[in-house]
């Protein structure tokens, strides 16, 4: 019992705090157990959303491929449609150049017909 009284009661404030501190750090865990158990909740359920998620990342690549493969005979007609749309446009200057032609041989004829 003497050996007790002896410690120099610095010590005995010292592990009374060392002792508080445990204590307090004990009751925080608790505190914390339920967020623990959520992370944990929440870590088991990535392999299931990371699965998820690749089906949707695949099913996404399948309809882009359906879309690619719906527009490549569009992306053709449309190419074909404006080499047409040029060749049109070659053909109405033709016509435009043709008429503009008949109508210089028009006033030429007026003027060549009396009366007109």
């Amino acid at each position: 019992m003497l050996d007790a009284l002896a410690v120099p009661p610095r010590l005995v404030v010292r592990a009374l705090d060392d002792l508080h501190t445990l204590a307090e750090g004990v009751r925080r865990l608790s505190d914390r157990e339920g967020d623990l158990s959520e992370l944990l909740d929440s870590v088991k359920m990535l392999p299931r959303v990371e699965d998820e998620l690749s089906a949707r990342i695949e099913e996404l690549r399948r309809d882009v491929g359906a879309l690619q493969a719906w527009l490549e005979p569009l992306h053709r007609e449309l190419t074909d449609l404006d080499a047409t749309a040029e060749s049109l446009e070659k053909a109405l200057a033709a016509v435009g150049e043709t008429i503009a032609g008949l109508d210089r041989q028009l006033v030429e004829l007026r003027d060549k017909i009396p009366g007109l």
